[in-house]
């Protein structure tokens, strides 16, 4: 069923695969650029059956770096279309108006319309209440865009009433306080979005129009799912299909990372489909074939949408159906996280993702010259994958075992299995590249000396850091836990594992105990006044569910010294210590030595980089950016 065509009104797609609307930011001028129109010819050729760009219907709509359609050039439209149109793939086209949610500085310091005067949690800054002008313009501004995309080939609009954004935020009783025929106390607030949807409608005539819906706000005191099934049955009549997401931005309740499960919000679909005689789309988690099939099979919906499997990996359809290895999204939100931010569209684990153009410009020569690259981490394993690519012969050299580095702890903790089909995934396309390893051997002088490669590219990665306290020997790594060097004691009847660190690492490692013991006591200690700051947005669902399993927190709190089974700790100006079965060290990284490496290949004037914790301590998604870019720069001389 998945690989079956199916139609949306009069549009047959040829799978059951829908590339969801993602905002890029790569806007630059009124024409879609080479850049964006590479990227989704990629996903294009990738086996979608369709890709959905955004596009805002007038400026006050509009992201940081989003085309507007009043000012966009009908024939690079037209020119995205056609591009599409030669790998079989239909293009949709979201109309879309932010309302309240985006940031005043990335909106040029303008201020935003919303139905009423009601701060968004996320951007903090006060909207303007839409007044009967502002109202009439917006909606014929939604009718001309729709125009717009016909005149220009598009196959069909999506009209966006989701996630927070302006039309929504006439269908919650939080964000419309208005006391006219707008207001949500007049027909739950949907007067005013199935007006747009009309005025959509009556503008493009029989032409395919979807509607993109939260299933449910997801806030205390929002609307529920009855109320997007209502709105879905009066808008029917103007719409040809239905693409159901979960909460908006701003919900407690988790979204899009991998602390939801795969294909969560598909229920919400499933309900939907039962009150309306439409093609539905389900969205969330969708990352998977096996996932999409089952939703199809259980009459969940009728299409599954997902951006992040074709943000991760372009090629994502066709692979799951010739049943190839396919570079897996993680879940780590570094996607949505930057656009909030108003960064550009990037991937954690897919540095090409919006470098596409330029990639195809970068040279590919065959050469007999070698790369060798020292360590098999994410940063090792990005850089030999660029080295091979751009035609060097490359060769990994690790001590350790087996490949990935830290990655392999780092999936250890629950919900981070997807690390390692990241592994696997690099370890077949690196294999297939003619990459050779030599693993379980540390690099030496002598190997770079007889070797005198091309160049070498040093990822010998990091070790942790102890802290610089009196009996910091008497704590073991946290490191050494999660790979299993070391065994934690049984818990005495008045003790605690007492974890010093509270940053991505002393949390994930906290979960992976409870995960094998759930009885275990833990308490975690950090000198900072929060928690996790290097997870960003994933520290909140992580710390929930941590104090869910009766894990404690100690912020502001410093630990000063340690002894067999006490952790000397300060408050401020007073005094404490803690009784301690085991004592865990999460305090940070520093690099591995690599002098012995750098100085004999200065002495031959042998050209290297530094990638990834040799070069700078970060995360596994920073060592493959930082590779990927030494790449960009590396050509044959």
């Amino acid at each position: 069923m998945l690989y079956s065509s199916f139609k949306i009104g009069s549009l047959e797609l040829k799978n059951r695969w829908i590339m969801l609307a993602m905002h890029t930011g790569y806007a630059v001028d009124s024409a879609i650029g080479k850049r964006e129109i590479a990227f989704y010819e990629e996903r294009a050729k990738g086996g979608a059956a369709a890709v959905t760009m955004v596009l805002a219907v007038n400026e006050a709509g509009s992201l940081k770096g989003m085309h507007q359609a009043p000012t966009l050039e009908n024939e690079s439209l037209k020119a995205l279309a056609d591009r599409m149109h030669q790998h079989d793939c239909k293009l949709i086209v979201q109309l879309f108006h932010c309302g309240r949610n985006e940031n005043e500085k990335n909106h040029g310091m303008k201020r935003l319309f919303a139905p009423s005067v009601v701060a968004s949690p996320i951007f903090k800054a006060e909207p303007l209440e839409m007044d009967e002008a502002e109202l009439i313009k917006t909606k014929a501004d939604f009718a001309l865009a729709g125009a717009l995309c016909k005149r220009a080939g598009v196959d069909a609009v999506e009209i966006s009433a989701s996630a927070g954004y302006l039309l929504s935020e006439f269908l919650s009783p939080i964000t419309n306080l208005r006391q006219d025929d707008y207001g949500y106390s007049t027909n739950r607030g949907m007067n005013y979005p199935l007006e747009v949807i009309q005025a959509v409608r009556e503008q493009v005539g029989d032409y395919p129009i979807l509607l993109k819906v939260s299933g449910a706000q997801m806030v205390d005191g929002g609307y529920g799912l009855e109320d997007t099934i209502s709105l879905c049955r009066l808008a029917s009549e103007h719409i040809n299909g239905v693409t159901v997401t979960g909460g908006w931005h701003e919900s407690p309740v988790e979204q899009i990372s991998y602390h939801v499960a795969k294909g969560a919000y598909a229920p919400l679909a499933g309900v939907l489909k039962k009150y309306i005689p439409l093609p539905v789309i389900a969205c969330n988690r969708i990352h998977d074939g096996e996932t999409a099939k089952k939703l199809l099979a259980e009459g969940m919906c009728d299409f599954v949408g997902t951006a992040r499997a074709f943000l991760a990996d372009p090629s994502f359809a066709n692979r799951v159906e010739k049943k190839e290895p396919f570079l897996p999204c993680q879940g780590c939100n570094r996607c949505i996280s930057g656009v909030l931010k108003g960064k550009e569209l990037s991937c954690g684990f897919n540095p090409e993702a919006g470098q596409e153009y330029f990639e195809n410009q970068r040279r590919k020569v065959a050469t007999r010259k070698e790369v060798i690259v020292i360590g098999s981490g994410p940063g090792g394993l990005e850089a030999a994958k660029k080295s091979a690519e751009r035609g060097f012969m490359t060769t990994v050299i690790s001590e350790d075992t087996s490949i990935g580095g830290q990655l392999n702890l780092a999936a250890k903790p629950p919900k981070k299995e997807a690390l390692s089909a990241y592994i696997s995934y690099m370890e077949e396309t690196l294999i297939n590249l003619g990459v050779k390893f030599i693993l379980g051997e540390k690099c030496s002088e002598k190997f770079l000396l007889d070797k005198k490669p091309y160049f070498t590219v040093i990822a010998t990665g990091s070790r942790p850091q102890s802290p610089q306290i009196e009996g910091a020997e008497k704590g073991i790594f946290a490191n050494d836990v999660l790979s299993g060097q070391v065994a934690l004691p049984d818990q005495s009847e008045e003790g605690q594992i007492v974890i010093i660190g509270g940053g991505s690492v002393g949390l994930e490692t906290a979960a992976y105990i409870k995960e094998l013991d759930a009885e275990r006591k833990i308490k975690i200690i950090e000198s900072l006044s929060s928690f996790g700051k290097d997870l960003d947005q994933l520290v909140r669902p992580l710390i929930s569910n941590l104090q869910a399993k009766g894990v404690q927190f100690m912020a502001d709190t410093n630990a000063d010294a340690l002894e067999d089974h006490k952790v000397f700790i300060s408050i401020g100006e007073k005094k404490f210590f803690l009784q301690a079965d085991t004592i865990i060290l999460a305090t940070g990284s520093q690099p591995n030595e690599y002098g012995y490496l750098t100085l004999p290949l200065m002495d031959e004037r042998l050209s290297y980089a530094l990638v990834g914790d040799a070069d700078k301590i970060g995360d596994g998604a920073e060592a493959i950016h930082s590779a990927y870019e030494l790449f960009t720069r590396l050509y044959l001389a």
